[in-house]
């Protein structure tokens, strides 16, 4: 039987177009197309909420509370918090307004794979979501030291975004991860080639990009991301005849 894995490479915001993606993904494919989704930095998010039925929760997140100065604040600092308030969004997903389904993410169908830098070493580490604390492993994925300067430690050591992982251990560790799955498809939030993801075939980039950067966070470009990831995924299933068996 076919393995097939998704790759979610993120973007801080630019994360809302994973949203739109995986919206289409999970309406024309369902949740256990997939045996494995694999996340760096925001996609997390994504992974998680696919994972357990709730990408439509994902979505009115993105739409609804992460726009303006509600999670990227310059002058958070002056009230004791991070710019990128990654505390702010964690606790959005234990609130009624944006709960995570914890268990239903555990239960669900694929292996849940999300990677960390180890702060020190900048190594990347890949750890299995259904495992740890999903939630410190949400703040350590997405931890720009610049704009979240808090340490995120897990078991006894400190991580730090994926982003800042060196790339060629980074594509090592990737490349040894998906050798035992025969289709995979990655989703990117970035419009230029990934040298990272290798000899990765099925890949879907933005057409274009409605937010003017990572950290954009207008609510009217959020939501055009969205709708651009849902119209880019439509067409990138039709063109490599992906559909669910």
């Amino acid at each position: 039987m076919k393995r097939r894995a998704l790759v979610l490479k993120g973007g801080t915001m630019r994360g809302a177009f994973l949203v739109g993606a995986l919206k289409k993904f999970y309406q024309e494919l369902g949740p256990n197309y997939f045996d494995a989704i694999f996340a760096t930095s925001v996609g997390v998010f994504e992974q998680a909420f696919f994972a357990s039925g709730q990408i439509f929760t994902m979505e009115n997140t993105w739409r609804e509370y992460v726009n303006g100065r509600k999670l990227i604040n310059p002058l958070n600092p002056i009230k004791g918090r991070a710019i990128l308030d990654l505390d702010y969004l964690t606790d959005l997903f234990q609130s009624e307004k944006s709960m995570l389904d914890v268990k239903a993410m555990k239960d669900s169908h694929p292996k849940l794979i999300t990677f960390i830098t180890k702060y020190d070493t900048r190594e990347p580490i890949a750890v299995d979501l259904k495992t740890e604390n999903v939630f410190e492993v949400m703040k350590a994925t997405c931890a720009l030291p610049l704009i979240y300067p808090r340490k995120v430690m897990i078991e006894g050591s400190r991580y730090v975004d994926s982003w800042m992982a060196s790339q060629e251990k980074f594509k090592e560790v990737l490349r040894e991860k998906l050798k035992d799955y025969d289709e995979i498809v990655a989703v990117v939030t970035y419009t230029h080639y990934d040298k990272v993801l290798g000899d990765i075939k099925k890949i879907l980039r933005p057409k274009k990009m409605p937010l003017w950067g990572a950290f954009d966070t207008n609510k009217k470009r959020l939501i055009q991301t969205i709708e651009q990831g849902e119209k880019d995924a439509t067409e990138f299933l039709v063109a490599h005849q992906i559909k669910m068996v």
